[in-house]
């Protein structure tokens, strides 16, 4: 969770495009200096966190395959190179590349831990670790006497799953393939069945026949004079306050962080308004209030 005042800054190095393009480029990262997370652009490749290349220009890509950093780049041409996680097509729209690069922040911090036990020995403690491994065939050798049957430990029963969203069907409406992945992912571990769309005219036309309990989407949805999150949270409302008995919670899922964004979002109707990078304790706090059926035990998590 972000810490008040505290802006998490990422480097960024752009491979490639024309001069104008690099100019734009590096113009609108200045603007956006104070958002979070912020990006700082670096003209060193091998020193960046994430890479933004020109996927028209053979050299842009080969530079980015010899770092073998496919997976940390956002791709803009006609076509991305296979394993790039980051495509966006011409003509750049910086905007949209910005919130290429959160999603990219997100599947990182979100990335699996590499095993490290070795890493916080001393070289002493890997020494005999080393010399322990060279003993292994005659410790193996050695004859051990069977515990009996009455004393080998009874494996303790398993911590009830919890429940969470109970398997109901909530529907998550998020263009950017990689984010909406990432949320599906998430909603699926705390309980929920997800129905995907990747932009707000198919969500209506989908809601147009059939009605969820809860509603997950982000604000910025396709290019301009698409429908965006905050239209689509307001005919949610709309239909809701026309229809007896019919609430459809909507939660913001989303990279804008400024306080006019969350009045906006708040003046929408939305029940919650969530950012990127999405933590799960919060993510599970926040179910927990807009949620009634929502059930979860954090205790029975940990002992999972």
């Amino acid at each position: 969770m972000s810490v008040p005042g505290f802006v998490d800054t990422y480097t960024v190095a752009i491979e490639g495009f024309s001069a104008f393009e690099r100019q734009s480029l590096a113009s609108f990262f200045r603007l956006a200096a104070r958002r979070q997370p912020a990006f700082r652009q670096v003209d060193e490749s091998g020193l960046a966190d994430f890479l933004i290349a020109d996927a028209d220009q053979p050299a842009s890509v080969a530079v980015v395959r010899r770092g073998q950093r496919v997976e940390d780049t956002v791709f803009v041409g006609a076509h991305a190179p296979v394993g790039a996680a980051a495509w966006l097509p011409r003509p750049i729209d910086p905007m949209h590349v910005m919130r290429a690069l959160d999603d990219l922040v997100e599947l990182r911090l979100n990335a699996p831990e590499p095993p490290s036990a070795m890493m916080d020995l001393d070289p002493m403690e890997i020494d005999t670790l080393r010399g322990g491994l060279d003993d292994l065939p005659q410790r193996r050798a050695a004859p051990q006497e069977e515990a009996p049957a009455e004393a080998l430990p009874v494996p303790a029963a398993a911590a009830p799953r919890p429940r969470g969203g109970g398997g109901r069907e909530v529907l998550l409406v998020e263009d950017s393939p990689i984010a909406r992945q990432f949320l599906k992912q998430r909603l699926q571990h705390l309980g929920y069945r997800v129905v995907e769309c990747a932009s707000g005219e198919a969500a209506l036309e989908l809601l147009s026949r059939r009605t969820f309990e809860m509603v997950f989407l982000d604000v910025v949805l396709g290019p301009p004079g698409s429908v965006d999150g905050l239209q689509l949270c307001q005919r949610l409302k709309q239909r809701g306050a026309q229809r007896a008995g019919l609430r459809t919670v909507v939660v913001m899922v989303t990279g804008l962080d400024g306080a006019t964004d969350r009045v906006r979002g708040s003046l929408a109707g939305c029940d919650a308004y969530l950012t990127k990078p999405l933590h799960e304790t919060e993510f599970i706090a926040t179910l927990l209030q807009v949620d009634p059926k929502f059930e979860w035990d954090a205790a029975a998590t940990a002992a999972a």
